[in-house]
């Protein structure tokens, strides 16, 4: 076709227009189906829209809420307003088109069958057909093929829904509530799947295409093979060369690819056709008439009146090709307005037709896009412009605005009438500026003013699948449009009716702000805002259950958006039996952008049960309470400095929520007086969260790193991936394993696999490859030391305290450890091994070492009771460890005398050390001043005796060993020998003495005791 038609490639001509063009008498679509941004086939979509006019859209069944984002500060939500952008923007390169399914990105998971649980199996593939029936595509190719090879869970997901879709999509029975939503049936003749051609296993789903080389595995019947190398005359560089500028777009997860030319192949393996094709396939396409006659057969069972028309309409669409000139158009443009007559009678005549109903209404479908198609390409061709400008881009209910309608005939053409028609929601109205300067008119130009007025009770502009809260995987969806789309339409447009001979042609455009800032120029859409918004402090607070009553200090920040002053009454609603001061405020905010920030008092009922507790924020403001928060979401000028404002945005959007406050009561006793420091890692809010409740920690930046004095905290705490981001910390991480060695608590939560460097743990271990994680919420936890000081003080632990966990159990598992590190919990994905290796701890010197890959850093912000109550069991440890120890020294007839207070001054002094089996402690006649105390195993006492060793007493869990040396430099008596693993608590002799000194108490107590035992043996 290309060649037929090099004379329209023009200076002057946009090659948009030429590719429109070359599309119009063309039917074919190709529907390509990923489970996220990015996943596409990159090449694919530019090669089909460029080489072959079909309209080719990809499909993603999530916004990628859950990725990772390189240049700003947006997650969750806000990321997968972005990442809508970026899709638009790389479709806008490449000429493709995107949808998206109302899926939350929850993150990795392991398999499709845990995707499909939490999304519901019936959902996915119901959504599937949703965008096939909105597609209609005779193509459908799967980026994943539902097996453990495309490695991510919900890839698996996605692939492993495709099938039943395809298979469903054409069934008029199956998924009936599409039909009623304006959907009909439509039955793909081809399902194929990508594979990775960049030397993979041919069944492994595959990465992204990357080499494009050619591949002798594939070449064989089932596969076809294309080549995106290929040059594109229209736009003068190879399909894969617009496909890499298009990836590209996908900065937040920061692609970066080099456009080169040279062939580049791309293989899809045939999964199941309908079509009649060759065994060894050219084309995806071989088999099918994707012309628009060919929707006389598919999916219009060989109708003839079909056939006719669309025949004449792709002969008129030809001859206006071979017509089209820069310079002249209106031959061209003449021919189309034909074949668009044609098309808006042959649409009118086929309710008449014997045909298939579903099939009839597929085709009334298809052809309303199709004559869309026609009167854009003839608008363009004809010089045609349509301009609707407000003169702003964010208005309150109930506000006027001027809007300016322009219409541009740059070619002047001959026009008969125009009719412009506000397109508006319900409550809004549109008058014409009734004055001389509401109606101007020259040759090229016809422009007419109007007033609008926005409806008192107009709905907010937010996204559409953010318009109501979501259920945990899941976005609420309209019944129809624009579900799937990548946003909603504009709040308000004009359609602008053209006449001219026997031709009417509709324009139609939504209202926008076009203006221009230091550094670019904008057209922002217009917004419907709150005139006064509410944002709180902080929407959720945690507090503990008190048997008396609570007071609690809330703040709110009001913040005026209208273009004037506004007053408002305002009022926080809490719950029955709770009180707040003040009540209702009168608020009086200045012109836009005017704050006020008020306070409140809460007063929570003495005895009130755990429990989440909803505050809500409202405001009056003239007949009409408003209740929420509004943020931005905001996408900046490439090269300006700073990130993006509501002055230098060039594009925007505003998510909506309800301004509300939860006060989540706990059930959860922190010990009280001890002293935390903290180091910050990857993004986390885990001191944030427990702040509330008393934790005080201090922040150790990385300029103090390398002298502060770490003993001066009972724990200090390290946050998530911290040894990887920062430096200072895997600089000076000896001084934090010497501060365990003198008695400090280290609480480390999950580490990249850098951390198995040497030198960050006490001990060596190392992660499985890939790392050991538990993706399931709701897997089953096993406690493997019931008994153990974690599991019971302050709080008493039980497997109940995992429930209602959120996103994952926890990550980066140890895999391979030392034997002196001891595993607490052990849970695992369905099917798989117990992985133990998720929250260990191990005494080194005198202090505690705690590594936890559970996800804490997810549950505390999100108010899980259960991580509260295990995380204030590890910040307890310190004082914890030392009621356990002086429990054990109780037992020991040395210490049997002190009082608890004297006993927990010999608990701090206390060492660890763990010893593997033949391990000589000490051997006879050897100096040394360390009193040993079996903590667990046994330890052999040997006496040499010509020559040899005899054993003379076998010491176990409880027994003091070498006493005389902690108060005098006396030669051992006695060898000890470890009789299998053992682990010693150990008192130096200087510690000791040092105790002794300043607790002269002990002191007798002590000697009373040494002096009874060696009246005892040698009595």
């Amino acid at each position: 076709m290309a060649a037929q038609h090099k004379h329209i490639y023009e200076p002057g001509i946009s090659t948009d227009l030429i590719y429109q063009l070359l599309a119009l008498p063309i039917a074919g679509s190709v529907l390509h189906i990923g489970a996220h941004p990015d996943d596409e086939d990159v090449g694919l979509i530019s090669y089909f829209v460029r080489k072959y006019g079909v309209r080719a859209v990809y499909w993603s069944a999530n916004r990628g809420e859950g990725g990772q984002n390189r240049i700003g500060p947006y997650s969750d939500e806000a990321l997968g307003v972005y990442r809508t952008w970026e899709s638009l923007e790389a479709r806008a390169v490449d000429g493709g088109e995107c949808l998206f399914g109302p899926f939350y990105d929850f993150g990795y998971s392991k398999n499709g069958e845990e995707s499909l649980a939490k999304w519901g199996r019936e959902n996915v593939v119901r959504e599937i057909v949703r965008a096939i029936r909105i597609i209609q595509p005779q193509v459908v190719i799967a980026r994943w093929r539902g097996e453990a090879g495309d490695f991510h869970g919900q890839h698996q997901a996605v692939g492993e829904a495709t099938y039943e879709a395809f298979e469903s999509a054409g069934n008029p029975n199956r998924f009936i509530e599409l039909k009623q939503q304006g959907l009909a049936a439509w039955q793909p003749l081809k399902l194929y799947h990508s594979t990775d051609n960049s030397g993979g296993d041919l069944t492994a789903g595959g990465a992204a295409n990357l080499t494009g080389g050619f591949n002798s595995a594939y070449e064989r019947d089932g596969f076809v093979r294309i080549n995106t190398g290929e040059f594109d005359p229209i736009s003068g560089g190879t399909y894969q060369e617009r496909a890499w500028l298009a990836y590209n777009k996908y900065q937040t997860q920061a692609m970066g690819i080099a456009p080169n030319p040279g062939d580049f192949y791309y293989y899809f393996q045939l999964h199941k056709s309908l079509a009649a094709a060759e065994q060894k396939e050219q084309s995806l396409f071989d088999g099918i008439d994707i012309t628009l006659t060919g929707l006389a057969d598919h999916p219009g069972g060989g109708s003839v009146f079909l056939r006719d028309s669309l025949s004449r309409v792709t002969s008129l669409t030809t001859r206006a090709l071979e017509e089209f000139r820069a310079d002249d158009p209106m031959g061209a443009s003449n021919l189309l307005l034909e074949a668009l007559s044609l098309l808006r009678k042959t649409s009118t005549e086929l309710s008449s037709q014997d045909m298939d109903d579903e099939a009839r209404l597929a085709i009334l479908y298809f052809l309303s896009g199709k004559m869309r198609d026609y009167e854009r390409v003839i608008a363009s061709c004809l010089g045609f412009k349509l301009e609707i400008l407000g003169d702003h881009s964010r208005i309150i209910p109930g506000e006027r605005m001027r809007v300016t309608t322009r219409l541009w005939n740059n070619r002047e053409t001959d026009i008969d009438q125009v009719r412009f028609k506000a397109n508006l929601p319900d409550g809004w109205t549109a008058k014409p500026v009734a004055t001389e300067e509401g109606t101007r008119e020259t040759a090229t130009t016809l422009i007419r003013d109007f007033e609008f007025t926005v409806a008192e009770t107009a709905d907010l502009s937010c996204p559409y699948w953010l318009l109501n809260p979501r259920e945990t995987y899941l976005y609420p969806w309209p019944k129809g449009e624009p579900s799937s789309r990548p946003f909603g339409l504009p709040p308000v447009g004009v359609n602008c009716e053209i006449s001219f001979g026997s031709h009417l042609l509709t324009l139609r455009e939504p209202v926008v702000c076009r203006e221009a800032f230091p550094g670019g120029f904008r057209e922002l859409p217009l917004a419907v805002i709150p005139p006064i918004s509410l944002q709180p402090k902080s929407s959720c607070e945690f507090r503990q259950v008190r048997d008396k009553q609570q007071c609690l200090e809330l703040q709110v920040v009001a913040r005026n958006n209208a273009g004037h002053a506004v007053e408002g009454i305002l009022e926080l609603e809490v719950p029955k039996s709770w009180n707040v001061e003040p009540g209702k405020i009168n608020l009086s905010l200045p012109a836009s952008g005017g704050t006020e920030t008020v306070r409140h008092t809460v007063g929570i009922p003495a005895g009130t049960p755990a429990g989440r507790y909803y505050l809500r924020y409202t405001i009056r403001y003239g007949n009409r309470d408003y209740a929420v928060v509004v943020n931005p979401v905001r996408m900046g000028t490439p090269g300006l400095p700073g990130p993006a404002d509501e002055s230098t945005c060039i594009k925007e959007e505003y998510i909506i929520k309800q301004s509300r406050v939860m006060i989540n009561l706990l059930d959860v006793t922190f010990v009280e007086g001890l002293r935390y420091a903290y180091v910050k890692g990857a993004k986390e809010e885990v001191p944030e969260a427990l702040a509330p409740l008393g934790i005080d920690f201090h922040i150790i930046g990385d300029e103090e790193m390398g002298y502060i004095d770490l003993s001066e905290f009972n724990a200090v705490v390290i946050g998530p991936n911290a040894y990887l981001v920062r430096e200072e910390l895997r600089k000076y991480s000896s001084r934090f394993l010497e501060y365990i060695q003198q008695g400090g608590t280290l609480i480390v939560q999950f580490q990249g696999y850098r951390y198995q460097t040497p030198g960050f743990t006490p001990y060596p271990f190392s992660y499985n490859q890939p790392h050991d994680r538990v993706t399931h919420e709701e897997a089953p936890i096993t406690i493997l030391d019931p008994q153990h000081v974690l599991f019971r003080l302050p709080n008493a632990v039980s497997v109940n305290d995992f429930d209602h966990w959120i996103r994952e159990r926890g990550l980066y598992f140890f895999g391979k450890h030392d034997k002196r590190y001891h595993t607490l919990l052990s849970c695992c994905d369905p099917g798989e091994e117990a992985k133990p290796g998720g929250f260990v701890e191990c005494q080194y010197g005198k202090g505690t070492f705690v590594y936890t890959g559970y996800s804490f850093f997810r549950q505390l912000p999100a108010g899980i009771e259960g991580a509260f109550r295990l995380f204030a069991n590890i910040l307890a440890l310190p004082e914890a460890r030392i009621l356990e120890r002086v429990d054990f020294l109780k037992k020991i007839s040395l210490f049997s005398l002190l009082t608890d207070k004297q006993l927990d001054s010999v608990a701090r002094i206390l060492s660890e050390r763990w010893e593997e089996d033949g391990t000589y402690i000490c051997r006879q006649g050897d100096s040394g001043d360390e009193l040993y105390i079996v903590y667990l195993g046994q330890i052999e006492v040997l006496k040499e005796s010509n020559d040899s060793e005899k054993r003379i007493y076998l010491a176990q869990p409880g027994d003091c060993l070498g006493e005389m040396g902690i108060l005098a430099d006396v030669p051992r008596t006695a060898s000890l020998r470890t009789l299998g693993d053992v682990q010693l608590l150990v008192i130096k002799g200087t510690h000791f003495l040092s105790l002794l000194r300043q607790n002269p108490d002990i002191s007798i107590q002590v000697i009373k005791l040494l002096v009874n035992r060696l009246a005892s043996s040698t009595g």
